[in-house]
């Protein structure tokens, strides 16, 4: 009898996350991580960079419509979109269905993670597909230096900070988004989460502070199978607060068929426990 096979992710020395295992689909390693891709009972299929889930079939929508329909409907006229990682997909995914862009660039660090997504996980690799999208594999870090005026939206979407998305968590990084963004513009970014990652949280949103001032603000998202459930994203902005900016009539006319986001999530996403607000101040 073939003995179970259970991964844990660990989110302290104390607790983690685990489950149950179908089969490995695919195990890899690039000059930048190690890739596993696997089957499993409750989730499907998942993805994990040395070692940590990065998305899970069951609810990987929550995070990719999150990232990406915020910032579009807080935008009073969004045209082109710069995505820095997300390399497996499913943020273009989401993007793509925005029809009235004009361009989606994706700027990915390892072409190891958008060959496993397009194989393994046609669910978010299908954002590929898109003619509008871009894709240059390539260092997000040094695409946007010199960057001027270039994009309305800028998606952050990256692993963990550490190891190749270190530096996509820096002020200096966060300065030159900025000035590639254009009047009106936004930066969202993946933070982390205010319960396992708090040093992290803070470090990501005060980087955008130096660059943005006092012009940053956080949403929550709730996405089972990442560390506490609870995650949070940092947006930066030019001039208007996403949390005040809403494009009903452009939300209503495309009629998307999502899966989490909404008008009323757009507006409640913003609202923050106490403790969280506590941790901003």
């Amino acid at each position: 009898m073939n003995p179970e096979f259970w991964f844990t992710e660990k989110y302290s020395e104390n607790c983690g996350f685990t489950f149950k295992v179908k089969e490995v689909l695919e195990t890899n390693f690039s000059k930048f991580q190690r890739l596993d891709v696997l089957d499993t009972y409750d989730f499907g299929k998942v993805m994990l960079l040395d070692g940590l889930v990065m998305l899970t079939q069951r609810d990987e929508f929550v995070y990719h419509e999150m990232i990406t329909n915020v910032p579009l409907f807080a935008h009073k006229d969004p045209k082109d979109v710069l995505v820095i990682g997300g390399g497996d997909g499913g943020t273009v995914r989401e993007l793509a269905k925005h029809t009235y862009l004009n361009s989606i660039t994706e700027v990915e660090i390892d072409e190891m993670v958008v060959d496993a997504a397009k194989k393994h996980m046609p669910f978010v690799g299908c954002g590929y597909d898109s003619e509008k999208v871009n894709l240059i594999i390539g260092d997000g870090i040094e695409f946007v230096k010199g960057k001027k005026e270039a994009y309305d939206i800028v998606i952050i979407d990256s692993t963990d900070p550490f190891g190749p998305a270190e530096g996509l968590f820096s002020g200096e990084f966060y300065a030159n988004v900025r000035n590639a963004l254009r009047e009106g513009g936004f930066v969202v970014a993946q933070a982390e989460n205010p319960y396992y990652d708090t040093k992290w949280m803070m470090r990501s949103i005060n980087n955008m502070r130096k660059a943005f001032g006092d012009k940053v603000e956080c949403y929550l998202a709730y996405i089972p199978t990442y560390p506490s459930g609870m995650w949070n994203f940092a947006l930066g902005y030019k001039n208007e607060a996403a949390s005040g900016m809403f494009d009903k009539q452009r939300y209503e006319k495309l009629n998307l068929k999502l899966r989490y986001y909404n008008s009323e999530i757009h507006k409640a996403c913003f609202a923050l426990p106490e403790f969280v607000k506590d941790m901003l101040k």
